[in-house]
């Protein structure tokens, strides 16, 4: 009868593990879609067919595009310190930069002024045709897998061990091996100096 519960507890460590890939995986993947996409050319001028200039989403949004990649990415490094709340935290957060740079970033075109600026460097033409060079394409897809990304941290963070809880089970092994009688019982010295270092008793058992 004691078999059960633990028997019935580990499928969900695999499960819960594979989540958290899962959810880092996306965002990690996500914002480094985001800083590429940002980087490569949004548009690209055109005079008779021969392509004149280009303008990658710096070019086009002032800067703007680039630093809500760096801070997806900050906030996806920010939550592998956290716990299950300040996780959830984070994601919002990072679901909010990544709906506005999806929404407001990949619409935005350079000026006129701007355009004929980069052609009167190589062309005295006033007529150019801009067309979609897709940076702006591969940033919204960014912008998109990180949402995922979101979602999967939102609803399952709850479900990922924490090192607490690693550090608990260690100092239990550790104690039970310093109470038991066997002497060719194993000792986890590592659990038990941070049990010491934590402030506790490697030798009792903790009171409930």
């Amino acid at each position: 009868m004691t078999g059960s519960p633990s028997s019935d507890a580990t499928p969900a460590r695999p499960n819960s593990d594979r989540s958290r890939a899962v959810g880092f995986g996306l965002l990690l993947v996500g914002a480094i879609a985001v800083l590429v996409g940002a980087s490569v050319p949004w548009y690209a001028a055109t005079e008779a067919g021969r392509r004149m200039a280009t303008f990658n989403g710096t070019d086009v949004t002032g800067g703007v595009a680039q630093a809500l990649g760096v801070a997806i990415l900050a906030g996806v490094l920010l939550m592998l310190a956290l716990r299950v709340t300040g996780r959830r935290i984070v994601a919002g957060l990072i679901g909010v930069i990544a709906i506005i740079g999806a929404v407001t970033m990949t619409f935005q075109r350079p000026g006129r002024s701007e355009v004929l600026t980069e052609l009167r460097k190589q062309t005295l033409a006033d007529s150019y045709q801009l067309t979609i060079a897709g940076g702006n394409i591969c940033y919204a897809a960014g912008c998109l897998v990180v949402l995922a990304g979101v979602v999967v941290v939102i609803a399952r963070a709850h479900r990922w061990p924490r090192r607490a809880d690693r550090f608990d089970r260690r100092a239990a092994a550790a104690r039970s091996a310093l109470l038991t009688d066997d002497p060719d019982a194993e000792i986890d010295t590592d659990a038990v100096w941070k049990s010491i270092d934590a402030g506790q008793d490697p030798t009792v058992e903790p009171r409930s």
